[in-house]
């Protein structure tokens, strides 16, 4: 009898822990963060500085030295690697295996910042970056449906503000895209005959060109306030301004100048299957779920498309497709683990008995 009761006790005792187990495998699995590269801390910091107009041997002595001169001093540098090209320089830090990044990147940027007298003034101050692997977008977008100007201008009016809403999203960049702007031409001849010049009618357009407070006004229990509006609103607007002539009287810009909206130039190239599109690119913060936060990032977008049908969006890269790809195998490991766990045990219990 005490045989029996012992194999009936260690039997219940076998499937508690086995259930337990399995519960709180699974909620530990479900808990866990989903993110497509693992957490690699490089020990590895970029400089870059930009210098616009300045040809690469000019960068290299200028910008670049100075750095490296700077980031040479640095406690646990291995080693230096640096890129000078047109307009820009990159210097990039190795640390040593053990080094503390975070007291080696304070130092660095202490460096750099004593270096930043040492560059010429025009250019910008150094922007010291940590390498980090997981700063790879979680999401990219193609947007189609209208011209690029429309396009940009509704992704940076209506989109990026919606997305950087979201829980878990740390950045949001547009580009492919352009903006239009007021383009200028004059009239070489007709400036010449007029006695005017480019920068006169520069400063004609800037001084003409400004909303100006004018302070308060009040009357009786409410408080006014004052502005002066000279802000053109259109093209039309900049084509009939007056321009003061120097022997007297005055002239319409358009009169001297051909006055239009043109697009600018585009940083970026952008198609999808031939056509122009903008790309939409979505940066995760650090510690996210990187699924959540791209079916928040989607479901987004189907609402904004819904209030405006004439937009089309598709997803270029979203890493919790492979995300889920894994998840999906590990799944159905975990699956067959357990009931090839479960056969076991119940050959086994029975054996006992």
């Amino acid at each position: 009898m005490k045989t029996a009761a012992f194999c009936i006790r260690h039997r219940v005792t076998t499937i508690m822990v086995y259930v337990m187990a399995v519960i709180f495998g699974i909620m530990g699995f479900t808990s866990l963060p989903l993110a497509l590269m693992p957490d690699i801390e490089l020990p590895m910091a970029i400089i870059m500085t930009t210098y616009a107009g300045a040809g690469p041997e000019e960068i290299e002595n200028l910008v670049t030295k100075p750095i490296e001169s700077a980031c040479a001093s640095v406690a646990g540098m291995e080693e230096l690697q640096s890129q000078s090209s047109e307009n820009s320089s990159i210097v990039m830090v190795t640390f040593s295996d053990g080094t503390d990044l975070d007291e080696a990147l304070t130092d660095l940027r202490d460096k750099v910042d004593q270096a930043k007298s040492m560059l010429p003034d025009d250019a910008s101050a150094p922007t010291v970056m940590k390498m980090d692997i997981s700063s790879m977008p979680v999401v990219m977008i193609g947007l189609r449906g209208a011209d690029l100007a429309q396009l940009q201008q509704i992704a940076d009016d209506d989109i990026t503000p919606a997305l950087e809403r979201i829980d878990g999203v740390a950045s949001v960049t547009v580009s492919g895209g352009y903006d239009n702007e007021v383009s200028i031409q004059t009239h070489a001849d007709q400036m010449s005959g007029y006695g005017l010049s480019i920068s006169y009618i520069s400063q004609i357009l800037a001084a003409q060109n400004i909303a100006i407070p004018a302070g308060d006004v009040d009357n009786g229990s409410q408080s006014l306030s004052v502005r002066t509006t000279g802000e053109f609103q259109s093209v039309d607007d900049i084509a009939d301004l007056l321009i003061p002539l120097p022997t007297g009287g005055s002239v319409r810009l358009g009169e001297v100048a051909d006055v239009s909206m043109q697009p600018t130039d585009q940083d970026a190239i952008a198609k999808i299957d031939g056509e122009p599109c903008v790309i939409i690119t979505v940066q995760q913060q650090s510690d996210s779920n990187t699924v959540d936060v791209a079916n928040r990032v989607k479901a987004q977008l189907d609402t904004i498309t819904e209030e405006n049908p004439t937009l089309d969006w598709s997803i270029l890269m979203d890493q919790s497709d492979y995300i889920n790809l894994s998840v999906d195998s590990v799944v159905q490991n975990i699956v067959l683990g357990v009931v090839l766990a479960a056969l076991v045990l119940l050959v086994f219990l029975r054996d006992l008995g």
